[in-house]
């Protein structure tokens, strides 16, 4: 098992640069209207800024589970599939990393995809 310091060092360092920026890159934004994409662009650098309180695990698991899971909901009300794909994206790239797949981080991403996914019903 990865220590707490090293998943929290990459999660600082990692998040924004691979997971989410990767997430990113990799969504189809082509005939979203301009509206959408505003909205998505202002969600995407809200959640790159959060990077920031990455001070520890349990303040890790806390940003993801309220900041993040708040932003992504707010896009969802635009765009529901543009916010389920960029999660889901974003989370397998998280769980990519080495360091989080072998951390208490695992579970706390599958518990966003799950808490994201009830929230729609």
């Amino acid at each position: 098992m990865t220590s707490g310091v090293d998943v929290v060092k990459t999660m600082r360092y990692k998040f924004v640069r691979y997971c989410v920026n990767k997430a990113y890159a990799e969504v189809d934004l082509k005939d979203l209207p301009a509206e959408v994409l505003n909205a998505f662009d202002d969600v995407v650098n809200q959640i790159r800024d959060l990077e920031k309180y990455f001070t520890s695990i349990e303040a890790i698991a806390k940003v993801l589970r309220g900041e993040v899971l708040e932003k992504l909901n707010a896009l969802r009300e635009r765009s529901p599939a543009l916010a389920e794909e960029f999660l889901k994206r974003v989370v397998e790239h998280c769980m990519e990393l080495e360091e989080v797949a072998d951390s208490p981080l695992r579970d706390v991403f599958q518990e966003l995809l799950r808490r994201f996914n009830e929230a729609k019903k």
